[in-house]
């Protein structure tokens, strides 16, 4: 690969750790709060709302921070590549491209937590970049 291609990757990669860095989609979770329910009512519709609403932009804070993190490791990982050096003996090429390989997979594992938790099959993390929420109105 040239050398414009491997700055171009390494801009892609500076670009996306930036916006990691800039945005809030990391943040503490704060939880949603349920309306006391003094009289014994049911929830409005427009507390439902709230809820569900609050539950979406959660997932979808998520897994936006989770895509953003699978693509930052996946570009340093083809920096790695890039980078890696023809003239090592063998051992070191398979220490490097093993180590390589690691961070592809976290990628792989981070792609798939945000699809899990886009999908409902699975339950974001308690601990989890998350919570937007748009209060009672």
């Amino acid at each position: 690969m040239t050398a414009r291609n491997f700055s171009t990757i390494a801009a892609a990669s500076k670009a996306v750790n930036f916006v990691l860095a800039e945005t809030e989609l990391g943040a503490t979770p704060a939880h949603y709060f349920e309306p006391t329910n003094l009289g014994g009512l049911p929830p409005t519709e427009s507390e439902l709302r709230v809820k569900e609403d609050t539950e979406l932009g959660n997932r979808t804070r998520f897994a936006t921070h989770m895509c953003l993190m699978s693509a930052s490791q996946t570009l340093q990982a083809c920096l790695d590549l890039l980078s890696c050096e023809v003239d090592l003996p063998p051992q070191e090429r398979v220490r490097k491209l093993a180590e390589i390989a690691s961070k592809a997979r976290a990628a792989e594992e981070m792609a798939a937590q945000a699809a899990g938790v886009l999908l409902g099959e699975i339950n974001m993390p308690e601990n989890g970049s998350i919570v937007v929420s748009r209060g009672a109105q």
